[in-house]
C-alpha cells in the first residue's frame, strides 16, 4: 500500500518496506566493512555498493522520481543525490588508481541508506496511533437497545430498530439514534456534542440527538434516524475522512532539504571549478568532478538528518516537562503562519468549574438570606452548583444553617429542613413541581440559574458562569499582539459565550454550534484563505480541530482523543499557549545552526584531506564523529534551557 499527499507532492510507503531495507542496508554494511578491512578486490566493494543503492535505495529513488514529475524536489531526491555522489566518487576513485582507499564511500554508502530506511520507517509507524483511534471510534456507539413493543420490552441490535419504533432509554445510557421524546421527562448529558458543562432538561416532544447519556429517569423515545444516520454517526464518519486526510503528514526533514541541497551542489561545483583551474594539468575533468562528488558525501545525509530531527526531539522532550506533548512537530511552522485562533469555551478558555456571577434575590429578600438558604441547601451536595457555593461562602465567609433532614435529587436540586423551616434549591422544573411559583424571565432561561424557595415562597435566583483559565485574558492580548485574529466558538447560548468573550476581550464569537457547525465555519474561513489554529479540549471539538491547519486541545488525561490532536497540554494555566506559539522559533534557530556546522565542518574536513589524502578516510570518519558530537551538544541544551 502507498500512501501520498499531492497537497505536499510527497511520496510515502509502508513502514515494514522501509525496515526492511534497513536491515538488508545493514547486512551489506557489515559485507563492504569485511571486504575492505581484509583488503578484498575492491570490484566486490562495488558490487555490494551498487546492490545496495539500488535496491537498498529503492523507495527514496522511486519517490524522488515521482515526487520530480510533480515539480517537487524534497528529501528522497538529496538523500539520493547524495548516494550518487558517494558512488559515483568511489568509482571514479578506482578510475584514477591513486587513493586505494576510495572503496571506503561503499561503506559510506551502505551506513547512510541504513539510517535513513530506519528513520523513514519509525516516521510512518507512528501514523498508527490514528488507526487504532479510527477503530475504536467504531464501538463508540451501543450496538444494542431496549425496544418497547405491544408484548412488552426486549433488548434488540441496533440495525433492527426502524425509524418510528419507540425505544426504552435507562438512566446513565446513551442514545444511538436521533428521536423524540413520547413518555417522561428527563435530563439529558449533551457535553459530547455542545460542551455545555449543565445538564439540559428534556420532556415529552422535545427532540434529542444520538450520543446524548440520560442523567436522569427512564424515558421513551421515538426513533427519528437509523444508527449509522444519526448526528453522532455523521460527525464520527466525518472524524475518520478527517483523520485520513491527515495521516500522511509533512516530514520534518523536507523543511530544508531543498536549500540544504542548493548549497552543497553550490559548494561542491565551486571546489571543482577551483581544482580544475588550480591543478589539473591534463584538462581532465574527472578529478574535478571526484572533489565536487568528495565534497557533496562529506556532508552526509546523516549529519542532515541528525542536524534536523535532534532540535525538535528535544524540545518536545522539555515541553513534554511543562505538560506540553507535540504529536506532529511541524505544527509549530503552521502555527506560526496561522492568521486566525478559534477558542472553545467551556474547559479551553473556561475551566469548566462554575462560579457565583450575579444574585438577584426576589422583592423583599437580602442577597445573604438567599444565599444563606442556597449553600444550605447544598453543604452535603458535589455538584457544579454546590461547588461554586461552597467557594463563594468561604470566601465571604458565610456558614451554612444547620440541618434536620436532607433529600437530594441528584441533577434537579436539593430538599432541605432546618428547625421549621423547609427550603428548595435547584433548577426551575424541580421547584415548579414542588408548587413555587417561579417567575419567568426570558434571559434567565438561555443562562445558568439556580432558583431557591423556602416555605413554598420563592427567595430568588442565583446566576452562574464558568471561570476563566488562568493568564486567559493575557494569552488572547498576546495573540492579538502577534496580529492574529482571534474568535470565540462554542456549543453552549450565544448569552453565556457572550460574557466569557467579554471577560477575555474578544469581540468575535459564534454560539450554539455542533461539532459540524464548528467545522464547518473553519472550513469557510480556509476558503477564503485564512490558515486556522484551532484550540479546543474535548469530542465536540474533534471535527474543527482535524478541520484545522493546526491543532491544539487541553487533554486532563489519557483518552482516545489524543491521538488525533496536533499538540496536547495537560495542564491549567492558558499561558502554555503562549509557550506553544514561541516554540517554533527556538527549534528553528537550533536546526540552521546545525546545518551551518555541517556544511564548515564538511569544508575543514575537505581541506585537511586535501592537505594529507592518504589519511583522508581517517579523517572522514573523524570529522563525521566530531560533525555528530557538535549537533548532539547544540540540540540537546534545548532540553536545559
Amino acid at each position: 500500500m502507498q500512501y501520498q499527499k499531492t497537497a505536499y507532492k510527497l511520496v510515502y510507503y509502508p513502514a515494514s518496506s522501509y525496515a526492511l531495507r534497513g536491515f538488508v542496508c545493514l547486512a551489506f554494511l557489515l559485507l563492504i566493512l569485511i571486504s575492505q578491512l581484509f583488503g578484498f578486490s575492491h570490484s566486490i566493494s562495488l558490487i555490494f555498493a551498487l546492490i545496495v543503492s539500488f535496491w537498498g535505495g529503492s523507495l527514496f529513488f522511486t519517490g524522488a522520481l515521482k515526487e520530480l514529475f510533480r515539480y517537487y524536489i524534497g528529501f528522497n531526491a538529496f538523500l539520493y543525490f547524495s548516494i550518487l555522489a558517494a558512488l559515483g566518487f568511489g568509482i571514479m576513485g578506482q578510475m584514477d588508481g591513486q587513493n586505494v582507499n576510495n572503496g571506503w564511500a561503499f561503506v559510506s554508502i551502505a551506513f547512510t541508506l541504513m539510517i535513513a530506511n530506519f528513520v523513514k520507517a519509525r516516521e510512518i509507524g507512528q501514523l498508527k496511533n490514528s488507526f487504532k483511534f479510527m477503530e475504536s471510534l467504531d464501538n463508540f456507539i451501543s450496538p444494542s437497545c431496549t425496544l418497547i413493543t405491544k408484548n412488552g420490552s426486549k433488548k434488540v441490535f441496533c440495525e433492527e430498530v426502524k425509524v418510528g419504533d419507540i425505544i426504552l432509554l435507562k438512566t446513565a445510557h446513551r442514545l444511538s439514534f436521533d428521536g423524540e421524546i413520547v413518555k417522561g421527562a428527563t435530563l439529558f448529558d449533551e457535553n459530547l456534542l455542545t460542551g455545555n458543562i449543565t445538564l439540559a432538561s428534556k420532556q415529552e416532544g422535545d427532540k434529542v440527538l444520538a450520543g446524548s447519556v440520560n442523567k436522569g429517569k427512564d424515558v421513551e423515545i421515538k426513533v427519528l434516524s437509523s444508527r449509522k444516520s444519526s448526528n453522532i454517526a455523521r460527525v464520527l464518519q466525518a472524524v475518520k475522512q478527517s483523520e485520513n486526510r491527515k495521516l500522511i503528514k509533512i516530514s520534518t526533514l523536507e523543511n530544508t532539504s531543498f536549500v540544504f541541497l542548493c548549497a552543497i551542489i553550490f559548494i561542491s561545483l565551486l571546489l571543482g571549478c577551483l581544482f580544475y583551474f588550480s591543478y589539473s594539468q591534463n584538462s581532465s575533468y574527472l578529478p574535478a568532478l571526484t572533489q565536487a562528488c568528495y565534497f557533496i558525501m562529506l556532508v552526509s545525509p546523516v549529519a542532515y538528518m541528525l542536524s534536523v530531527l535532534l532540535p525538535w526531539r528535544y524540545l518536545s522532550g522539555v515541553t513534554f516537562k511543562d505538560k506540553i506533548k507535540v504529536n506532529d512537530i511541524n505544527v509549530l511552522n503552521r502555527i506560526k503562519n496561522s492568521n486566525k485562533v478559534f477558542i472553545d469555551k467551556t474547559g479551553t478558555l473556561t475551566t469548566g468549574h462554575l462560579q457565583v456571577a450575579e444574585i438577584v434575590p426576589a422583592e423583599g429578600i437580602s442577597k445573604n438570606d438567599l444565599m444563606k438558604a442556597a449553600l444550605s441547601t447544598q453543604q452535603n451536595a458535589q455538584n457544579i452548583f454546590a461547588l461554586a457555593l461552597k467557594e463563594w461562602g468561604i470566601k465571604n465567609k458565610m456558614t451554612p444553617l444547620k440541618i434536620s433532614s436532607l433529600e437530594l435529587h441528584p441533577s434537579y436540586g436539593a430538599l432541605v429542613r432546618s428547625g421549621k423551616d423547609t427550603y428548595l434549591a435547584g433548577r426551575r422544573t424541580w421547584l415548579e413541581n414542588k408548587g413555587i411559583n417561579v417567575p419567568t424571565a426570558e434571559e434567565e432561561v438561555q443562562k445558568t440559574v439556580f432558583y431557591v424557595a423556602k416555605n413554598n415562597e420563592f427567595l430568588g435566583c442565583i446566576y452562574f458562569t464558568d471561570r476563566l483559565r488562568a493568564n486567559a485574558a493575557s494569552t488572547v492580548k498576546y495573540l492579538f499582539n502577534l496580529k492574529k485574529k482571534v474568535s470565540l466558538i462554542s456549543g453552549d447560548n450565544t448569552l453565556a459565550i457572550s460574557a466569557v468573550a467579554k471577560k477575555a476581550n474578544i469581540k468575535e464569537y459564534y454560539g450554539n454550534m455542533y461539532p459540524t457547525d464548528k467545522a464547518a465555519k473553519i472550513s469557510a474561513e480556509q476558503n477564503l484563505g485564512s490558515t486556522i489554529t484551532m484550540i479546543g479540549d474535548g469530542f465536540n471539538d474533534i471535527l474543527a480541530l482535524l478541520e484545522a491547519d493546526a491543532s491544539i486541545a487541553f487533554v486532563p488525561s489519557n483518552n482516545l482523543f489524543t491521538s488525533w490532536v496536533d499538540i496536547i497540554i495537560k495542564g491549567k494555566d492558558f499561558t502554555l499557549v503562549k509557550r506553544i506559539f514561541d516554540l517554533y522559533q527556538k527549534g528553528w534557530d537550533t536546526v540552521c545552526l546545525n546545518l551551518l556546522l555541517t556544511i564548515l565542518i564538511g569544508l575543514i574536513c575537505y581541506i585537511v584531506v586535501s592537505w594529507d589524502p592518504f589519511y583522508g578516510w581517517y579523517n572522514f570518519w573523524g570529522f563525521f564523529a566530531l560533525n555528530i558530537c557538535i549537533i548532539f551538544l547544540n540540540s540537546v541544551r534545548l532540553k536545559y534551557e
